[in-house]
């Protein structure tokens, strides 16, 4: 039912794609700390993007790995990586569905699918 090669390119795209995420908000904390800026609500759409940023290179690396499929396999990169979000605010205790969620949602499936659409398009040199 489910392609090895595909399943192998989510997780390691999934892998990827979380750690881009984790190196974006590093680099956002260390500019928060260094400058002294505000954390206001903006944060909120600043994480969700970089969540949307992970989701589209998580997708091209397992659009590249599985070598075709990238619509399939970026958003199925995405939606892991929203799953995973999920996973740990429910262990956290801070599980609450609002607006944000969605659009958390929305930025990792779409932008994942884009990731993994320009992973298979690309040409090679």
């Amino acid at each position: 039912m489910f392609d090895k090669k595909l399943l192998k390119a989510v997780a390691t795209g999934a892998f990827c794609g979380l750690l881009t995420s984790v190196i974006l908000m590093c680099i956002l904390t260390v500019v928060l700390l260094k400058t002294g800026l505000p954390q206001g609500s903006l944060l909120d759409y600043l994480l969700a993007g970089f969540l949307g940023a992970g989701a589209f290179a998580g997708g091209f690396v397992a659009a590249k790995l599985n070598r075709g499929a990238g619509l399939v396999a970026g958003a199925a990169v995405g939606g892991v990586m929203f799953l995973a979000l999920l996973i740990v605010a429910a262990i956290k205790g801070d599980m609450a569905f609002t607006v944000l969620s969605v659009v958390k949602a929305a930025a990792a499936l779409l932008l994942g699918a884009a990731g993994g659409v320009l992973g298979v398009r690309e040409k090679h040199a």
